[in-house]
């Protein structure tokens, strides 16, 4: 690896750091820097951070997209972007390569959504009066009913339970500079139902004291990692290859297909981005056209 890249990296981590970046972030465009100055060693030796041309990045790109993902692409692109900017206003390199080259497209990812007999599946596992039932069967209840992030579900807390009004007050996804994005989740009756009959049994747990909403049966609290591994058991238990995701692309897309709308979509699922919604609704928008036809087909009205 030429060796001004490594030096640079550490004056670019600087800057962003001092720019309030994201950990997440900053991860990112520092692997996608590491990756660049490798490959650059491996395939074009002794170039470095002065001599990239766009040749060089689009070859990357082609590389990374190969090798990896499409996504791994789009996000490693921007870090290699976001240094070259800051390269040239540093006034260490003369020009950016990165000017001109398309952010890579984007590949077509899909969640597959569950039916409502898939999920009155998964909640007949959580039948019993048990503390972990209980407890189960209140996160799925959430997760479908709430269209939760899985962060957002492990970062709940008791007070931000109110069962009366039926909400939740969800803290969701943000930067540093922005801070985080809250807002309120409504829950229907049985999702209140259910969180109330776990509220009743987690008062006798030993660990009842803690904030966190969701506890563990014999640790202390249920992180996200766990709640992963409780939503993929039970999959198991009714043959489903399920991950939490699942749940929030099929609450957005029930939502869709029982008529509400797609402004009160983006507000209630917590996005500022339409491309995010429309990513979640392209899923089930065949099954929606395919319905709406049967309603409206031209030969049954002939």
């Amino acid at each position: 690896m030429h060796p001004d890249f490594a030096v640079l990296a550490e004056s670019w981590k600087l800057a962003l750091d001092a720019d309030g970046y994201a950990a997440n972030t900053l991860t990112s465009y520092e692997r996608a820097m590491r990756h660049l100055a490798e490959w650059l060693a491996e395939e074009h030796p002794g170039v470095g951070p002065a001599d990239v041309t766009r040749t060089h990045i689009r070859s990357w790109i082609i590389h990374v997209r190969d090798r990896s993902s499409s996504g791994t692409a789009r996000s490693w692109f921007a870090g290699i972007r976001k240094f070259y900017r800051w390269a040239v206003e540093e006034g260490e390199v003369d020009v950016d390569p990165t000017e001109g080259i398309r952010t890579p497209a984007a590949n077509d990812p899909t969640t597959p959504v569950l039916t409502i007999a898939q999920v009155r599946d998964l909640l007949g596992t959580c039948g019993s009066r048990t503390f972990i039932d209980r407890r189960d069967a209140a996160i799925i209840y959430v997760f479908v009913d709430g269209g939760l992030r899985l962060a957002e579900m492990a970062g709940l807390q008791v007070a931000d339970v109110d069962t009366r009004d039926r909400l939740l007050f969800v803290e969701g996804k943000g930067t540093n500079r922005s801070g985080p994005r809250r807002r309120a989740v409504p829950l229907g009756v049985k999702a209140t139902r259910a969180l109330d009959r776990y509220l009743r049994e987690r008062r006798r747990h030993p660990y009842a004291e803690l904030p966190q909403l969701w506890l563990g049966a014999r640790g202390q609290t249920l992180g996200g990692g766990g709640v992963k591994r409780m939503i993929e058991r039970r999959g198991e238990l009714v043959g489903l290859d399920l991950h939490p995701h699942m749940f929030r692309h099929t609450w957005a897309s029930e939502f869709r297909k029982a008529g509400g709308n797609e402004g009160d979509l983006m507000v209630l699922g917590g996005w500022r981005n339409r491309a995010m919604l429309d990513r979640y609704g392209k899923v089930a928008a065949g099954e929606r056209a395919q319905e709406a036809y049967r309603r409206l087909a031209l030969g049954d009205r002939i």
